[in-house]
């Protein structure tokens, strides 16, 4: 499960990132809407293109939030020869051998009704930056979905996925699909997507460094935040081992990098530190806890959920 929740969310290691929308029908088996929307407002759309060794790889995929605490995922995997991503359209499933679906150049991918733990352990694996060194093998890992998921995924079958329009901030691009259970049913369980739509801004995530010169080890070092996600409330922890007090700036910024307000902004005492912050007046979202010491800057994610 954890290279699955690392599959859905590296996001942030991509040459290329994007957050948007993905919204479409789906009907058969079973039916529904799929809007890319949790909370009422909270868009959950994400893109990312990468460079393989000698494939480029395109993953786009969202979740939504439906009746009962249930939740529906979508993603795709779309392999091509180009970097960064043209306009142009996939065949569903593509080139590759339909009995091994991890060979085929497009990968679809619908798990409706899924319960609200599996996206809670989702959001928590996205938060712990102890994950960045694991392997990002697309082989390995989606190797892992089809094993632990395989009785409730739908796979693509036939159908086309079209990247009409992209610039130097946007992506946009539909499709449509048909999609079965890889598991054995009498009849097979079938759905149908017609509509489907997508539409991705390109991340700027900000740039935190300040210096590019060499610098001494850290000896300041800021930790993840816990409880994260959280509500309203969470704990930031740092040492200083420097051996002697030490001037910092402990700052909080939203995801477009913009000022939201500073924890600490004076003398940092040697030894473990902690301090609370408390986000009630804040909407829902991701923000960033950046301790900055001299020409050494840290930083860790917080996600706030109400």
């Amino acid at each position: 499960m954890k290279k699955i929740i690392l599959f859905l969310f590296c996001i942030l290691f991509a040459q290329e990132s994007y957050e948007g929308q993905i919204t479409f029908d789906y009907n058969g088996t079973v039916d529904g809407s799929f809007t890319s929307i949790v909370q009422d407002s909270i868009t959950t759309g994400f893109a990312y293109n990468q460079m393989g060794l000698d494939t480029s790889y395109f993953i786009m995929g969202s979740f939504t939030e439906q009746e009962n605490s249930e939740y529906d995922l979508f993603f795709a995997v779309l392999q091509d020869t180009t970097f960064p991503v043209q306009p142009r359209t996939w065949e569903i499933p593509g080139q590759g051998d339909e009995n091994n679906p991890l060979s085929l150049e497009t990968i679809v991918v619908l798990m409706p009704g899924m319960d609200s733990s599996f996206v809670a352990e989702l959001i928590e694996f996205f938060t712990d930056t102890s994950n960045i060194g694991d392997s990002l093998d697309l082989t390995e890992i989606l190797t892992e979905v089809f094993l632990e998921l395989a009785d409730d995924l739908y796979l693509g079958l036939a159908g086309e996925l079209e990247i009409t329009d992209v610039t130097d901030s946007t992506m946009v691009g539909n499709f449509y699909t048909t999609m079965i259970k890889p598991v054995f049913h009498i009849p097979p369980h079938i759905v149908m997507i017609n509509n489907g739509e997508f539409n991705f801004d390109k991340v700027s995530l900000p740039d935190l460094s300040i210096s590019k010169k060499p610098t001494n080890p850290k000896s300041i070092s800021l930790y993840s935040a816990y409880p994260n996600p959280f509500n309203p409330t969470t704990t930031l922890r740092f040492n200083n081992d420097s051996g002697s007090n030490t001037n910092v700036l402990l700052q909080i910024l939203d995801i477009n990098g913009r000022w939201v307000e500073n924890l600490v902004f004076g003398e940092l005492k040697t030894g473990a530190n902690k301090i609370q912050w408390h986000a009630g007046n804040q909407p829902s979202g991701i923000y960033f806890a950046v301790l900055q010491s001299g020409n050494t800057v840290q930083t860790t994610k917080l996600i706030l959920i109400k």
